[in-house]
């Protein structure tokens, strides 16, 4: 929360920056001053609007490298890639992704979603075999085969998230024992901006 208010400040002294400076342009070219407040207005309600919408993805943090810096993070960011599956997240999904041959079929695919558990067989191989690492909405849990561009067939799982997550509070893993992702370096997580509706 420290490195949130930190970045909050800067931010904060920026924008003033910006405004005085643009306003003691306007006041030497003897331009209205009352028509500069109300563009400084405007900008800032445009400006909080689209930093509303980047916090409604869940993956708008504070970056620890930038000195608390906001951070707009990707999907796959906070996702990682292990051997035998990629994997992404936001705050609301996980989705993971597993390339095979094209000759398979969805009578190839086992998939089984508990609250708690994942089980993910291909073609005869286990993928995926374990508890997850937080629990999901199972009944709202789905999975899509479909083919690549390069003659493959790719399977999507798409995981709901009982609780959302946000930055550093993302799932580091999957599943309990698969490879992880450093979380922590995802810094501190921001869900909102001054109450702004992003789509107001």
């Amino acid at each position: 929360r420290d490195a949130y208010r930190i970045a909050a400040c800067v931010a904060a002294a920026c924008v003033a920056y910006v405004y005085l400076t643009h306003r003691n342009q306007r006041a030497a070219s003897g331009r209205n001053a009352v028509n500069d407040d109300a563009q400084f207005a405007r900008e800032q309600i445009k400006l909080k609007r689209e930093l509303a919408a980047l916090a409604t993805e869940g993956n708008l943090a504070g970056d620890p490298t930038n000195g608390g810096a906001l951070k707009a993070l990707t999907r796959e960011e906070c996702g990682g890639t292990c051997e035998r599956y990629a994997w992404t997240q936001d705050e609301r999904e996980i989705c993971v992704l597993i390339d095979c041959e094209a000759s398979a079929t969805s009578r190839d695919v086992r998939v089984e979603v508990t609250s708690s558990r994942l089980v993910v067989v291909v073609c005869g191989k286990t993928i995926l075999d374990g508890e997850l690492t937080r629990r999901v909405v199972a009944d709202e849990c789905l999975w899509e085969m479909e083919r690549t561009g390069e003659g493959r067939k790719r399977i999507t799982i798409t995981l709901i998230k009982q609780k959302k997550t946000y930055a550093k509070f993302h799932w580091p893993s999957v599943c309990v024992g698969e490879p992880t992702v450093d979380v922590e370096k995802f810094g501190h997580p921001v869900v909102g901006v001054n109450n702004q509706d992003a789509h107001a």
